[in-house]
Parts: structure tokens; C-alpha cells; sequence
């Protein structure tokens, strides 16, 4: 029951603390600890000139936010004298709250989260020597707000993972939670509570969700993204223009094109940079397109289910390596975006069916597809339960999204530890193929003219572009000997030969007019942290000795 009430305390009061907030709710740094949760949406707000409660302060409160205190009031003679002893909020059954357990201040931590609680556990969990803790420390630094409970994390992480801490929040959570990612140790029992409980403060959805997961390791993986379910608000069935409406594109901003069941459409990416997610129907199918921004991949789904049933995808609000993590509003089911897979929930194991995506420049995609759709600009988000609250507006200048982020080397989550072959943020063109996957540095890529790459032993064919490339299979090609595909082999493209679902090949190895069409298969692009997370044994182009 005191769980209860704490967690009503903690969304009056952070219902209060965001409603005067005046940050870009997606431009924001989900790492500082001044963000802050609206328990209506999840929108995450960076307000780093108000101090706002954040989770654990909140449940701890009950009186009004601290940025409406007023800080130059004087002192008075009533003013409470100072103590050296910290204050320990009282336990349920009246004993001192330094005097239990470890597990047993977990217990009542999970029934009153506060900052004393937070700090004292930390630095306990810390000395035990035990690295099984690191990712309970992790979830408490994550989510404790002051500088007390930070402090005490970093410092027990630094005895745990023998890691020295930089003493700089963002830095550190990204390094120790990379080193519990990439080490993998198992949390132990209680986790799985003590996941959900604390997550639940967050948003009350997140308790159910969670339980679905039943690997400790990969639920220790899992982080808050700094938004709730739907916090970034996904598009659906959005409206559509010509080109010739769609005056307010430039020529040099990319989109991301699909051809579906015969049917061309530009999916700008200054709109899907916002939203992250989109549920439409091409060409007669069903199918969601998502972006990640903290990874940089735009992917397109079949949304139909092999029995015949249709899913709609929202964001989550939770993360794994620095990638979103989907969620259908039918089964509840948690996907991973990368891979397109369920990895938990009635659905988990289901792999849904992708289509090629195009990122290109507008000019060069409406050269090719003069008879496209493309995106009208997005209403803003309105909220009817919400009629006092101000809808949700966006700047949709090109490469105004996480503008901060991009223009940084560092990552805002943990991810896997990645080798430094090219750097965290390289832009990659990925291929997965009969177990097989491939890494092309992109700025290398394109320089390059169309070439054949033999992965595996299949001869694929790689055609840059300005903004990415398009791959083909050069599999059981009827009149040209497998010799010919050798690879690096230079490839001539016959005139107005690169279409979007297929390529015409003008000549190969020294033979000209040669008629051969090659089909599209399906590739992608991320930042490289985020492909190696998924694929640790990737082959990566240029080799290392080329780099």
C-alpha cells in the first residue's frame, strides 16, 4: 500500500515539475540528471536551468517542486539549525534503516525510494565485492537525481569493475554499463523485482512489461530512454503529397524511399528523426518504418503476422545498446529495432518481414520516382485526456534533431564494448546474409564506383550513393561463370540501370552488353556501435589494413 501512495506522491509531483518546463522534449540529453519524466506522456524535458525532482526525489516529496522554491530568500531566525547526521526516512516497522541488511534496505527501498535510501545502498553494494551488483548500482545512479546518490554510485562501480570513475555522470553511466553489458554477469535472484518495481515509478506500464522478460542479463541491459510508452509520438496512416505540393523540400535533404507492390514513396527524414515510427500501408501492405536516432537506422516491416493479423507499433521508452526497443499495441510483445525480432512477450522468437530502404537525397529519389508520395508536415500532438496541457510542436528544419548528439563522439547509453576499427559514430551500409553480416564504412563507400563484394560465398553487388547504397545479389546468374563475380570486381551499370528493386549490369569483367538483371536485396545503415552490438563477428570493409 505505501508503495501505492509514494508512487501517487511522485507523479503529482512530476506532473507539477513538467508542466512549467520549457525544453526541446527531443532534443534533450536523456543522460543529465536534471530530465525528468511527465507521467502523462513520457515526453522527456531538459531543463537545465530549473532544478526539477526527478523519480526518486519526487516519491520522496510531498510538498511542491524545488524549482518553485525561491532561492535568494534570506535566512531567518527560524531557519531549522544544520546537522551533520544525514536523515533516514523511517522504515514500515520503526527500526533504523542502517542497521538492516543489504537486502532487506533493497526491500524497503523498493516500498519508499528516496535519495538517503538510494545513497547508503549503492555504496553498500559497492563494498560487498560481489559484480553482481553492478547493474542494480546502474538502475539507482540512473534514476537517484542528486549528486549524493551519483557519487556513491560512481565510486562503488569503480570498486566493482576496477574501472577508474571520471566523476562525470554521462561518461561514467555509459562506461560501467558497457563494461556490465559486455561481461554479462548475471544480476542473481531479486532482480527481476527490483527492476520492475523501479521502473514502475517511471511509469506504471513498465512493472507488466518487463516481467515478460525472463533473461536477467538482458533485463540488466535494458535502460530507460527517458520517455515513456508513446512519449515520442509515432505517426499513423500520415498524410501524403505530391511532389510538385511538397514545395517546402530542398534538393540536398535525404529521405527514405521504399517501392512497395509497385508503389514509390519519400519518407522525409527530417519528420522520422521526431517521431521514430510510423504505421502506414504501400502498395496495399501494411507497414511500420522505424527510426532510430540514438543509432542512426531506418527499417522497413511487414506489419502482418504469418496467421494473417495486422500489429501497430508505438515507442516504448526503454532501450537495449543504445537502440529502441518497439512495442505492438495488440499482444504488448517487446521488439528488438535492429533485428526486427519479438524478444519478449506472446510474441517473442517472431521475426518480421523487411523491405529495401533507400536514404537519399530528395533530387536524386525524385529523379528515379517521379510518380512518388512523399510526407505533408505533421500536425501537432494534441492531447484530449490532457486539455490543459500545450500539444507537443516539433522543429523540423533538416538535421535539427538531436543536433547535439550527432556533433558529439560520445554515446548517451551503454552499449557493447566495440573495437575501434572506425569510430562509434561511423555511418555503415549493413547486410546480413545465411548467417553472414557485413559493415561498409560509408564515407569510404562513397567514393566508390558499383563493385562486387562475395559474402560468404555469395557475390553481392554494392552501387553507392550520395547518403548511402543499394545492394544486389549476383546468385545464379544464367550465362555468367561465378569466376567472373570475383571480389572487388569493378561493375559498369548500363544507363538508368540502378532501379529500386532491381539493377541492370551494362558489363562485367571485361565483357560488354552484357543483359543481366540483379535483384535488390534487403540492406541497411547504422551507426556502427549499434550494428557490431548485434553482429560482434561482422566482416567490415575497408579491411583494417585499408583503413
Amino acid at each position: 500500500m505505501r508503495r501505492l501512495i509514494c508512487a501517487a506522491v511522485a507523479v503529482s509531483v512530476l506532473v507539477a515539475a513538467c508542466s512549467t518546463s520549457q525544453g526541446d522534449p527531443d532534443d534533450a540529453s536523456v543522460a543529465e540528471s536534471t530530465s525528468t519524466l511527465s507521467p502523462s506522456d513520457g515526453e522527456v524535458v531538459d531543463d537545465s536551468e530549473n532544478v526539477e525532482a526527478a523519480p526518486m526525489e519526487a516519491a520522496l516529496s510531498d510538498t511542491v517542486p524545488t524549482d518553485t522554491v525561491p532561492t535568494d530568500t534570506a535566512p531567518t531566525d527560524t531557519a531549522p539549525t544544520s546537522t551533520t547526521e544525514p536523515f533516514f526516512p523511517g522504515t514500515e516497522d520503526g527500526r533504523p534503516f542502517l542497521e538492516l541488511t543489504l537486502l532487506e534496505k533493497v526491500d524497503e527501498f523498493l516500498e519508499l525510494p528516496n535519495t538517503a535510501f538510494a545513497a547508503n545502498i549503492a555504496g553498500e553494494m559497492g563494498l560487498s565485492g560481489e559484480q553482481r551488483w553492478v547493474p542494480w548500482i546502474l538502475d539507482v545512479m540512473r534514476f537517484g537525481g542528486t549528486q549524493d546518490v551519483t557519487l556513491a554510485s560512481m565510486r562503488a562501480l569503480q570498486t566493482l569493475t576496477g574501472i577508474e570513475s571520471t566523476q562525470d555522470f554521462s561518461s561514467d553511466y555509459v562506461r560501467y554499463g558497457s563494461w556490465y553489458r559486455t561481461n554479462g554477469i548475471d544480476p542473481g535472484e531479486g532482480y527481476e523485482i527490483w527492476k520492475r518495481v523501479l521502473y514502475a515509478y517511471v511509469g506504471y506500464q513498465y512493472e507488466d512489461l518487463l516481467a515478460q522478460v525472463t533473461d536477467r542479463v538482458k533485463l540488466g541491459a535494458i535502460q530507460w530512454g527517458g520517455v515513456g510508452r508513446g512519449g515520442i509520438p509515432e505517426l499513423n496512416n500520415p498524410e501524403r503529397l505530391t511532389p510538385a505540393e511538397a514545395d517546402f523540400m530542398t534538393p540536398e535533404e535525404l529521405v527514405l524511399g521504399v517501392v512497395i507492390g509497385g508503389e514509390a514513396g519519400a519518407y522525409p527524414v527530417r519528420f522520422l528523426a521526431r517521431h521514430e515510427l510510423l504505421n502506414d500501408v504501400v502498395g496495399g501492405v501494411p507497414v511500420a518504418l522505424g527510426y532510430c536516432t540514438l543509432c542512426l537506422t531506418a527499417l522497413m516491416f511487414d506489419r502482418r503476422l504469418p496467421n494473417g493479423d495486422e500489429l501497430t507499433f508505438q515507442t516504448s521508452g526503454l532501450l537495449m545498446d543504445s537502440n529502441k526497443i518497439m512495442i505492438d499495441n495488440e499482444t504488448e510483445s517487446l521488439w528488438n529495432h535492429l533485428s526486427g525480432t519479438a524478444f519478449a512477450g506472446p510474441l517473442a522468437g517472431t521475426k518480421l518481414d523487411q523491405y529495401p530502404v533507400a536514404t537519399v537525397r530528395w533530387e536524386d529519389w525524385l529523379a528515379d520516382h517521379a510518380d512518388t508520395f512523399t510526407l505533408d508536415t505533421p500536425p501537432p500532438t494534441y492531447f484530449p485526456e490532457l486539455p490543459e496541457r500545450p500539444p507537443i510542436t516539433y522543429d523540423y528544419t533538416p538535421g535539427a534533431a538531436y543536433r547535439t548528439y550527432y556533433a558529439s563522439e560520445d554515446l548517451w547509453f551503454p552499449t557493447l564494448e566495440t573495437p575501434a576499427v572506425f569510430a562509434l559514430k561511423d555511418e555503415v551500409v549493413t547486410i546480413e546474409r545465411a548467417g553472414n553480416s557485413l559493415a561498409l564504412e560509408l564515407t569510404a563507400l562513397e567514393a566508390e564506383d558499383p563493385f562486387v563484394y562475395v559474402l560468404g560465398t555469395e557475390p553481392l553487388v554494392i552501387v553507392p550513393n550520395q547518403g548511402g547504397a543499394r545492394v544486389y545479389s549476383a546468385t545464379d546468374v544464367e550465362g555468367v561463370p561465378a569466376p567472373a563475380w570475383r571480389h572487388r570486381a569493378p561493375v559498369e551499370v548500363a544507363p538508368q540501370g540502378v532501379l529500386h528493386d532491381q539493377l541492370l549490369v551494362n558489363g562485367l569483367d571485361g565483357r560488354n552488353r552484357v543483359d543481366i538483371r540483379l535483384p535488390r536485396i534487403v540492406s541497411s545503415q547504422s551507426f556502427w556501435f549499434a550494428w557490431y552490438g548485434l553482429h560482434p563477428d561482422t566482416e567490415i570493409w575497408p579491411p583494417v589494413d585499408e583503413n
